[in-house]
């Protein structure tokens, strides 16, 4: 058997002689003349030639012919052969990507539900250990059903080291832990969720609710989700247009920084577009070598790549290059004791107090930091030079450790000096702004993106597939997303097959829900589901027509049974004696013929308005916020505030809500020039000189002009600031609607109190107005009291975090009344100077103007705090950052602790200590059923301490390098306090 046989019989490949081709193979991937990689090279190379085709019939969804359902079964099976191929060569990979196109062809042929969609999430998530096929069943299937149930019952993942996959394209995709968020904008983490599909595990994303109308996407129904997925797409082309001219960049980005100043630890973000400042934090790198030891080797202008955001200060970035040195240093320090490279090593610091041997801090030529004991009769300075050799590497959760020491024998050769040239030390680690620009640019054009692009198409073209003979909202939304997806990878033609058979099914599903059918559309859709489309917009036809229609169509036709019914439907209008037929019968038969039933809804069918059906607990319509509804009259105190602003009153009392301003009673807005908003901004600028007088004096300052819907929006808050109190001013949110047509009013109830609707400024003798069903009512005391026991109380403590926060903004100064300490047992004021909040702002750190010291307060012992005239000039401070057991770093030694610990002992580090919980898992977590370990470093020991002698019988202290410090400190507190006492 050779490759050239193999090639030959692919040349005249059939279903009947499959099976003797993939024999062929089976028996290529284990004959030692054939080279596996040249095995996996021509497989790839038929795969990589039928791709085109295969992509069309995939898209076809269900339109393909009997020959290229034959072609897809039979690449699908040449897929298998290489996915095994490669799983024996654990090629992980590459096998990723054979098994998702396996998926993708298979979702096109195979009509049971194996979860492919799914399966693509975990494939695209976690590398696979075992597919679950194997080359008996691939060599006897006649069709790819089994090969997916064999899949399904036997796929096997690496699921504890999970991938992100992500794409930035017309939108951008990110698949982390087995879910995949889609958005058109770069909305990354804070995007709201409108819609998911799978089980939650695909989510579409917005940026917010104006551009994107989420609360559509939210609601049942075929039309509103049309109208989002339409203002979803439009927002993808206006990415795309706008491209990431000015990236916003926040804390956990990975960037490439610059070095403008070194010796100040100085540095710019590499951009294209724009220069953001930063500085790089001064942190322990691996053991023993800290930042200030690397930056003597690096140069104004260098680059550093894969540096990490990790907070602020001021308008800078505080930049951390931690993780991007250790994989650095990892690579040069494995290469060098893996070949055993005796190098000459600079001494950087010298410990001897560390620990009882001491310890000393080294700089190689390679540029990582290594550590060794003391060498033996050699007493060291920074400086020195000493031939030293990698001994070993090790690594713990938070902290890796490469020991050097000197070789264990006689030598004759230095394979690496340091030389007199510092330049040369990281010369490996470092790059340019250019070369960064140049890479960036080219990943944008070609590489990954281009292949992550085709994984985002084979996904849509699962998502379509899997729902193409299903009718329902559910399927609907694959279709859409799939449509999204095609987008996002700019892939027109994809996004052109995909949208004719959306909306043929929008409009099925639209037909069910009571919604009328357009006559007219612009796709070109198969001959049937065109004369569906027809009949269906004939639903009011008169008979005439129906009849001329009904019988130009092929009798027994899909077309041709609805046209009967609805000619039934018509005869029976105009002959109501003689032939008896219920539009709602005759509309529920029409969409069992549709296979849209379940979706059915009963009644008279009615255009639904653009902004809702009708007015509801959560939904209020007006048509004016100047004219009143009953005589036409202009009169802004009883139309806007008596109408619009009660409404919104009684959503603030309820569950919230929105309110259209400049719209009908069926949802649709007024567009004509003397109603809705433009009559009511014609009104407001014709009577602006008079208006602005009053206004002035009630609000105190002037009013905005009404010269368009924008500054329409301006006049409303300013409205809203006279009739409500500044507190829930946040919770009503006033902007133009998507298409311009009118006022949207987004209310959040209010959680802290009873909102009250005033008449003016003063906020005295206001009305409170509640949310009933579709209409607003005032809010009997009965309704008032059982809305007290609802809303939520603001703790003291939150009620300071105002003031406190405010002081630290302007460098304030704060008394704090009746302040009970903890250290002197003495309750009195203290003078301050607030720092920062930490801990969940349950602490503050603060510079006490009395002694003069920087001490921490807890916002829970104070009684109540006074705003001092004035402010303090603090010098340039960098936050303290407390421990799990609330010790602050004050820059002295770290301790690494880990301690095992029982259930009891667990839940009182969480109840105790709150930020407990928001450890990462590294650091806390289950090691076994009721065990919990504590991996961490402290700021002191005197807390843990205290935490171990009050558990003691539920904890036990693990080995660390700290460990016997930590137990000789326990041992020392109990002699002096309980054995000598």
């Amino acid at each position: 058997m050779t490759l050239q046989d193999i090639r030959n019989q692919y040349e005249s490949l059939t279903l009947d002689s499959s099976k003797a081709f993939i024999k062929s193979i089976r028996s290529a991937s284990t004959d030692a003349s054939i080279g596996t990689l040249s095995l996996i090279s021509c497989l790839e190379k038929f795969l990589d030639d039928f791709r085109p085709l295969g992509k069309k019939i995939c898209l076809s969804m269900g339109q393909m012919s009997d020959d290229d359902r034959e072609q897809l079964v039979l690449h699908g099976k040449i897929a298998a052969a290489l996915m095994l191929v490669l799983q024996n060569s654990m090629s992980s990979l590459n096998l990723r990507d054979k098994t998702l196109l396996f998926l993708t062809y298979a979702s096109a042929v195979v009509k049971n539900e194996y979860g492919f969609a799914r399966m693509f999430l975990d494939v695209l998530n976690c590398r696979v250990l075992d597919t679950g096929l194997d080359w008996y069943t691939l060599e006897d299937a006649t069709s790819l059903d089994i090969l997916c149930y064999k899949m399904a019952e036997g796929i096997r993942f690496e699921k504890g080291s999970s991938d992100k996959f992500s794409f930035v394209g017309m939108g951008e995709a990110i698949c982390r832990k087995g879910v995949l968020r889609i958005c058109s904008s770069d909305a990354g983490e804070l995007g709201s969720r409108a819609f998911a599909i799978l089980d939650d595990r695909l989510e579409v994303v917005t940026r917010n609710v104006r551009e994107e109308r989420l609360k559509g996407s939210e609601q049942n129904d075929a039309e509103a989700l049309a109208r989002f997925a339409a203002t979803f797409l439009r927002t993808q082309d206006e990415y795309a247009v706008a491209g990431p001219k000015e990236r916003e960049y926040k804390v956990g980005d990975v960037v490439a920084v610059r070095f403008s100043t070194v010796d100040n630890f100085e540095c710019v973000i590499v951009d294209q577009s724009m220069s953001v400042m930063g500085r790089v934090v001064d942190e322990e790198l691996v053991k023993g070598t800290w930042t200030r030891n690397v930056i003597p080797y690096l140069f104004d202008g260098d680059c550093i790549k894969d540096a990490k955001i990790i907070g602020t200060d001021g308008d800078d970035f505080l930049i951390s290059i931690r993780d991007a040195y250790l994989a650095y240093a990892l690579k040069c320090a494995r290469e060098d004791h893996k070949n055993n490279v005796i190098m000459e090593a600079v001494v950087s610091e010298v410990k001897p107090d560390m620990y009882a041997e001491g310890r000393v801090t080294w700089m190689t030529p390679s540029g990582y930091g290594g550590i060794s004991f003391p060498l033996n009769g050699r007493k060291l300075k920074p400086g020195d030079k000493v031939p030293m050799i990698v001994l070993n590497i090790q690594s713990s959760s938070t902290t890796t450790f490469i020991n050097l020491g000197e070789p264990r024998y006689d030598y004759d050769r230095i394979d690496k000096h340091f030389g007199g040239d510092n330049e040369e030390v990281l010369a490996a680690f470092v790059t340019t702004p250019e070369q960064v620009l140049a890479e960036k640019d080219l990943e944008r054009k070609t590489g990954k993106n281009e292949k992550d692009a085709e994984i985002i198409l084979r996904l849509a073209s699962v998502l379509a597939n899997r729902s193409v003979n299903e009718a329902s909202l559910e399927s609907y939304r694959q279709r859409i997303v799939a449509v999204f997806l095609a987008k996002l990878a700019d892939d027109q033609e994809s996004v052109d097959a995909l949208l004719p058979e959306e909306y043929y099914l929008r409009n099925c599903l639209s037909f069910a829900q009571g919604n009328g059918v357009p006559a007219e559309h612009e796709y070109s859709l198969p001959e049937q589901q065109r004369a569906v489309l027809k009949m269906l917009s004939m639903w009011d036809g008169s008979l005439d027509d129906l009849m001329k229609q009904t019988s130009s169509l092929p009798v027994d036709s899909l077309p041709w049974k609805i046209g009967s019914l609805l000619l039934g439907k018509q005869l029976s209008s105009q002959n109501k004696d003689e032939i008896s037929a219920d539009a709602d019968t005759i509309r529920e038969k029409i969409c069992s013929l549709l296979g849209v039933e379940p979706l059915f809804r009963s009644g008279t069918v009615t255009r639904r308005g653009k902004y809702g059906n009708t007015e509801s607990q959560e939904v209020e319509f007006k048509s004016s916020y100047v004219y009143r509804n009953d005589n036409g009259e202009p009169d802004i105190d009883y139309q806007g505030r008596g109408q619009v602003f009660e409404a919104v009153c009684g959503f603030l009392n309820a569950d919230g809500g929105t309110v259209y301003v400049g719209v009908n009673n069926d949802g649709d807005p007024l567009v004509s020039k003397d109603a809705g908003v433009n009559a009511d901004m014609q009104w407001l600028r014709t009577n602006f000189k008079f208006l602005n007088g009053m206004r002035s004096r009630q609000l105190g300052h002037a009013i905005c002009e009404v010269k368009d819907l924008d500054s329409f929006v301006q006049f409303l808050n300013s409205e809203k600031e006279l009739y409500f109190k500044e507190s829930l001013q946040g919770n009503i949110i006033i902007e133009v609607t998507e298409d311009a047509d009118a006022i949207k009013i987004t209310v959040s109830p209010a959680e802290y109190e009873i909102a009250y609707l005033y008449k003016d400024k003063t906020h005295v003798e206001g009305e409170a107005f509640v949310r009933d069903g579709g209409r607003t009512i005032r809010m009997s005391r009965v309704r008032k009291e059982q809305r007290l026991t609802e809303l939520k109380r603001i703790r003291k403590e939150m009620g300071f975090v105002v003031d406190i926060q405010e002081a630290i903004d302007r460098q304030g100064k704060l008394v704090f009344k009746g302040y009970s300490s903890g250290n002197s047992g003495e309750v009195e004021d203290r003078q301050v100077v607030p720092i920062n909040l930490f801990y969940n702002d349950e602490n503050v750190y603060c510079l006490d103007l009395v002694s003069r010291k920087e001490k921490q307060f807890r916002l829970h012992r104070i009684s109540s705090i006074e705003v001092l005239p004035g402010t303090y000039t603090l010098q340039k401070y960098t936050p303290r950052r407390p421990d799990v057991f609330r010790w602050l770093n004050e820059g002295g030694k770290q301790y690494h602790i880990k301690l095992k610990m029982k259930a009891r002992a667990r839940n009182y580090l969480l109840e105790e200590y709150s930020c407990a919980e928001k450890l990462p898992e590294t650091e806390f977590y289950e090691e076994k059923k009721n065990v919990w370990i504590l991996d961490t470093y402290v700021n002191g020991l005197v807390a843990v301490r205290r935490f171990y002698l009050g558990l003691a019988d539920q904890i036990e202290i693990l080995d660390t390098e700290d460990s016997e410090t930590l137990k000789a400190d326990i041992a020392a507190y109990v002699k002096e306090s309980v054995i000598e006492r």
